[in-house]
């Protein structure tokens, strides 16, 4: 008998099946659809046996949709920022860390072992990128975005230290940002704007996650969700990382990022 878990968000529901060995052997997302819909889309693209199904794990903001069972299926309710935090220690074999999970929004999570506390959040996320960039870039999607920002250039958009002082800074290199489209000019192309939207919303978790780590011995950054996949993000917190070596920050974005919380909602229930 197997599991399904769910991550019902406010733009996407990610599903998972999860076999006797506790092995993934199923995984779907889908843009934002109802619970029950979501989840028979699954079954009918995965062709599962609902008999085989002996649980639904349910976690995200769409959880309020379903009482106590689907289809006579029992459902046990996950709180999101315990199934985030479980998720993004699990994917990154960490005791202890600060998860961010970029959704719509970013939400900041304190993880250690059992002990999961939210700290806050922004409203800057993969909604802020993807409208943005579908607004002001005509882009609809990720494998869009990437492309876009391979092709783009931040001469055109950002203002950097180095625009606005030659006075060599130890701390900050000439290539840091002053000040994101601060120097926005008529040469700039929609692949340009497009990185350098990605490259705001990037710095501005990352640097937001860094302060969020310190009053915190702890300086594992783990960061999880749809948006931790696109490369650039890798490239930006690694800047961002650098800029406070000596706060010894480490960004780590683990493999499955994607499903991280809903991978997160399973393992609470199993471990327990």
């Amino acid at each position: 008998m197997n599991i399904i878990g769910i991550d019902a968000g406010s733009s996407y529901v990610k599903i998972i099946e999860i076999d006797e060995q506790k092995n993934i052997i199923n995984k779907l997302m889908l843009e934002k659809k109802s619970v029950k819909e979501s989840l028979q889309i699954f079954i009918e693209k995965k062709n599962i046996d609902k008999k085989n199904i002996y649980n639904i794990i349910l976690t995200g903001v769409g959880e309020n949709e379903i009482l106590d069972n689907i289809d006579g299926i029992p459902v046990t309710k996950v709180d999101e920022f315990v199934a985030i935090g479980t998720g993004g220690l699990y994917l990154a074999n960490k005791e202890e860390a600060l998860v961010v999970s970029i959704g719509t929004g970013t939400a900041f999570v304190n993880a250690k072992k059992n002990e999961f506390t939210h700290l806050g959040g922004t409203g800057v996320g993969g909604g802020t990128l993807i409208n943005l960039c579908r607004k002001l870039g005509n882009v609809n999607s990720i494998d869009e975005i990437n492309n876009s920002i391979l092709n783009g250039n931040l001469e055109n958009v950002d203002l950097t230290v180095g625009d606005i002082t030659t006075k060599e800074i130890k701390t900050l290199p000439k290539d840091t940002t002053s000040a994101n489209f601060g120097k926005l000019n008529n040469k700039a192309t929609s692949n340009d704007i497009i990185r350098g939207i990605a490259n705001m919303v990037f710095e501005a978790i990352g640097v937001m996650a860094v302060f969020a780590t310190q009053n915190n011995n702890n300086k594992n950054i783990i960061v999880i969700g749809n948006v931790a996949t696109i490369p650039y993000m890798h490239k930006v917190l690694r800047r961002v990382e650098n800029l406070h070596k000596d706060k010894k920050i480490n960004f780590i974005i683990p493999k499955q990022a994607e499903y991280a919380t809903v991978i997160g909602a399973v393992k609470s229930v199993i471990n327990k």
